[in-house]
């Protein structure tokens, strides 16, 4: 049997589970590792107030009492977390699966669906969604079914593949690295790009932005991860163009921060092709205003 915890409406259990390697491990220190963003106090403060719970797999199923920061964890427990549903934004779920079999499941993922819980998205995501898919939320399992060889976002449409085994998972990935499958997307932009040009500029987490998400340019040496697009102009009507982009790595936003290098952002972009103090209120729903949002072209 598991702890019990009456639930209300608004909350969920994520399940964590210990690994053999892991036991001796306190329970704070195994809970700051799942969630970085949360100090030790706050974890403490959660802990304290009976947000933690643990089920102990080892011989008899044997919930664990009264706990504390210190608690030792031991090999096959599960640590279930207590967590409030807060208010998320509206996503499209109309996704299509286009393959599945025993180790794989390709998706058409719609734009405006997050593949992964970040920032103000957990369940309103593809992941959690299909975790969840004919469960009830408060039996949702941190490591479930599917793992993530690669990503694409929120307001990106196109194909994403997952897996059902971290093995297949860690071979696609190599595949990726190896460049022995390719990946395209099409672009409009502003503007009359060359009919083929490339861009080769290192990326990191943005150091100096006011949005959290944003990332930024940096030589190698001073954190940046090697980054390289080329693309190809198909055609251009007045104002706009369609282009094929080709990234030859896989960083975050990688095609959206060499489209804006290049000089011709992604129609729309609120994140890489407006001022930065004017893209930030794009995040708060009250400046969201019809005008507002005309000012994007194409608003995404």
């Amino acid at each position: 049997m598991r702890p019990t915890h009456e639930f209300k409406p608004d909350e969920y259990l994520v399940t964590h589970f210990v690994n053999p390697g892991q036991t001796g491990i306190r329970l704070d220190t195994f809970l700051k590792e799942r969630y970085r963003k949360r100090s030790r106090e706050q974890i403490k403060r959660a802990i304290d107030a009976g947000s933690i719970l643990i089920q102990r797999t080892q011989g008899p199923h044997v919930s664990v009492g009264r706990l504390k920061a210190s608690t030792q964890l031991i090999g096959g427990d599960e640590v279930l977390v207590v967590s409030e549903r807060k208010p998320e934004p509206e996503v499209c779920f109309d996704y299509r699966i286009v393959f599945e079999d025993e180790v794989l499941l390709v998706i058409d993922k719609p734009s405006n669906l997050p593949v992964h819980p970040a920032g103000r998205y957990f369940f309103n995501t593809l992941l959690i969604h299909l975790r969840t898919h004919g469960h009830s939320i408060n039996k949702l399992k941190a490591e479930a079914e599917y793992f993530l060889p690669h990503r694409i976002d929120k307001e990106t449409s196109g194909v994403l593949v997952l897996t059902k085994d971290k093995e297949v998972c860690a071979h696609i990935v190599r595949q990726f690295a190896e460049r022995t499958t390719s990946k395209h997307y099409l672009a409009l932009v502003h503007g009359t790009p060359p009919k083929d040009f490339s861009i080769d500029a290192p990326l990191k987490r943005s150091t100096n932005s006011i949005i959290e998400l944003k990332m930024m340019t940096a030589p190698e040496d001073q954190g940046g991860q090697n980054a390289f697009t080329a693309f190809r102009t198909l055609e251009t009507r007045g104002k706009y163009s369609l282009v094929e982009c080709f990234p030859k790595t896989g960083r975050q936003h990688q095609i959206r921060i060499h489209l804006e290098i290049a000089g011709h952002p992604i129609v729309g972009d609120k994140l890489y092709g407006l001022p930065e103090e004017e893209a930030a209120r794009y995040y708060e729903r009250k400046h969201q205003t019809p005008e507002a949002l005309a000012r994007l072209i194409l608003p995404r």
